[in-house]
């Protein structure tokens, strides 16, 4: 079981270095290919809510453990294309592979890790599983500073990204084979789970926006500034990784529904304070502080998988990220840049739209933690 959990971990950590990647080296990218390579980006994204909802119905109906392997191998294999990019056309469908594996890994991991972890600790677990993303996005940032040349840069990623491979061998078979067929008509046909599908859905709406946006739009406000964006989002990204094991655990302990109040709340707070653009050193901890209250979304993968049964665990857990990852991973850094304000003020109303959204939504989804089990 622990060998199992930790390489689900470690492959996550690496699907995440994976999707991440490009951002990185973006301006470097868009030299050689031109601007248009800029849409590899959200065309990533577009291919991960596809990817999430197509790999995770395969999981349900046939197996979880070979469909984690074909999304495993579609986000490694793609990242080496990118060593030697012959044309535009060949970047953008790379990425959409890769965007297709990584959220297809994600979605199933979500799964595993409430099947894997105690009842006492899901949420912890989940938040560390998703806290990995900014640990991903620190070593992108890292290597991406040190490594000379885009070719180098993706032949140390895709080397360290095959390690996948044999730790796949490692994670058990989903336990949900052996005890449902998977019904499609569950998530339509019971009232209790459609409503879960639909509010899951809007708050994953307004949590991927927030996510996508802040981590992608932050440094070129920040650089705007002329203030040190680098030095800032290093800081920033080590507080969401560190504050999503803690709101994980939180929400072991007082439910999933308090929490996301708490965090959600907070991002609401410190977005307004960006809006009001009060001093840079405001505008510095505001943008910190915003990573850290984008915890509200860190234990959302396994909440969604505690709620539906197992059966269809991992394809409604995906149907509720579809729209998120779709609207907010694939257009919501474009629909930030369309407003017609600066980027800090546009930015930090995209933010405040979104917390707001994250709580609204989060009233109408049920508990799954009760106080025996805190």
């Amino acid at each position: 079981m622990k060998a199992g959990l930790t390489s689900l971990l470690v492959v996550f950590l690496l699907s995440a270095a994976a999707v991440y990647s490009i951002s990185f080296v973006l301006p470097n990218v868009i030299l050689e290919f031109g601007s248009a390579a800029a849409f590899s980006v959200p065309l990533s994204w577009v291919g991960g809510a596809v990817g999430g909802v197509v790999l995770s119905m395969g999981g349900d109906v046939r197996s979880r453990k070979y469909a984690l392997l074909v999304s495993i191998l579609l986000f490694t294999l793609p990242l080496g294309l990118n060593i030697r990019m012959g044309s535009l056309i060949e970047l953008l469908a790379v990425w959409f592979l890769i965007g297709f594996g990584v959220n297809g890994e994600n979605g199933l991991s979500y799964v595993y890790a409430a099947e894997l972890s105690s009842p006492q600790k899901r949420g912890f677990i989940g938040s560390v599983m998703q806290g990995l993303y900014y640990l991903g996005g620190i070593t992108d940032l890292v290597l991406a500073s040190y490594t000379h040349g885009i070719s180098n840069y993706f032949l140390i990623l895709f080397s360290v990204g095959l390690i996948s491979l044999p730790l796949w061998f490692f994670i058990p078979e989903s336990g949900a084979h052996s005890v449902k067929r998977f019904r499609s008509g569950t998530l339509l046909h019971d009232g209790r789970l459609m409503g879960t599908t639909v509010f899951g859905s809007l708050f994953a709406v307004g949590s991927f926006p927030f996510l996508v946006s802040h981590v992608t739009l932050s440094y070129t406000y920040l650089s705007g500034l002329g203030l040190p964006a680098y030095r800032v989002l290093l800081v920033g990204l080590s507080v969401g990784l560190v504050g999503y094991a803690v709101s994980g655990r939180v929400s072991d302990r007082l439910g999933r529904r308090l929490t996301t109040y708490l965090f959600a709340g907070l991002s609401g707070i410190f977005a307004t304070i960006l809006f009001l653009n009060v001093s840079p050193l405001i505008d510095e901890a505001s943008i910190i502080t915003l990573m850290l209250g984008s915890s509200f979304f860190a234990y959302f993968g396994v909440w969604m998988s505690e709620i539906y049964p197992a059966e269809i665990r991992a394809t409604g857990t995906n149907t509720t990220l579809f729209l998120g990852r779709l609207l907010g991973g694939g257009f919501g850094v474009s629909l930030v840049l369309l407003l017609p304000f600066s980027l800090g003020r546009s930015l930090s109303l995209a933010l405040i739209a979104s917390s707001i959204l994250v709580l609204t939504s989060t009233t109408q989804l049920p508990e799954t933690v009760s106080r025996r089990q805190a």
